[in-house]
């Protein structure tokens, strides 16, 4: 069977290329959505927030995806750090997979809160409009959609607005428009957080896969090693002698140099 790493005389662990590319490609895709979620809060915080998008998106929401993207930008550069030398730095491949467990579970988490506030958005966001959005907000919102309050213009309305000025026995509330743009901002947004989910998953089975040929790649080292030195020393019809002994603890120190912090050093073949 292939083996999926490149072995020479001197050299440390190599991956083969077509692992190395797909370990890059999937931790360059893993490290973009890091890099999303901070371009998303930037632009929010820019001058492109308004009164409407903070009722869906708020200061904290912004606050949380800076802190979400950063720590998916740290993860991947421990991922990047482990796989430039994966018979060193076994720890860092571990760090980086149970990492990628943490982010997996949390994003879950917050794809499926979000989805929960579609199923109840009138209560919801009514109970919002009576109690906790500023006049800002809902004058937004009926100046936006020519509505007045909530469920009608008795319903906690914005009076400064021209739509409640105006209101007649024909005026509506804000109800419908209030729902369909929660709906359709929610939906947007659970949606790219389980795709950033799908990438997660991805990036730690690329982690395992390095992990595990890492692990196969040690084995088959030791056991190379312990054969040729059991070898040397029963050199003699399975009787060492002196000479023997001294050849064999320089040969040990040699051959598992390679397994020292300092450098990865030649085996035997």
């Amino acid at each position: 069977m292939p083996r999926a790493v490149d072995v020479t005389t001197s050299s440390p662990l190599q991956l083969k290329r077509g692992v190395q590319f797909g370990y890059g490609l999937v931790t360059a895709c893993y490290m973009a959505t890091g890099v999303t979620a901070l371009a998303v809060a930037g632009y929010f915080l820019s001058e492109h927030s308004s009164p409407k998008r903070e009722t869906i998106v708020t200061t904290n929401v912004i606050k949380s995806l800076f802190v979400a993207g950063s720590f998916i930008i740290l993860v991947a550069f421990v991922g990047i750090i482990g796989v430039l030398a994966p018979l060193k730095r076994k720890k860092w491949l571990v760090a980086y997979i149970c990492l990628q467990v943490v982010t997996i579970i949390v994003e879950t988490g917050v794809g499926i809160w979000l989805w929960s506030r579609t199923l109840d958005i009138n209560d919801l966001y009514g109970f919002n409009w009576r109690s906790l959005w500023s006049d800002e907000m809902k004058k937004n919102y009926q100046d936006d959609y020519k509505c007045c309050g909530y469920l009608n213009p008795h319903d906690s309305p914005v009076l400064s607005s021209d739509s409640c000025r105006n209101a007649d026995a024909s005026s509506f509330g804000c109800t419908l428009f209030v729902h369909n743009f929660a709906l359709d901002s929610l939906s947007y947004i659970y949606t790219y957080v389980f795709s950033f989910v799908f990438v997660d998953v991805v990036a730690m089975l690329s982690g395992m896969v390095v992990l595990t040929i890492r692990n196969d790649e040690e084995r088959l080292r030791w056991s190379r090693a312990n054969s040729i030195f059991k070898s040397m020393k029963g050199g003699h019809g399975g009787f060492a002698t002196k000479d023997d002994d001294h050849i064999y603890r320089n040969n040990y120190e040699d051959s598992y140099a390679w397994m020292t912090p300092n450098a990865l050093t030649t085996y035997p073949h």
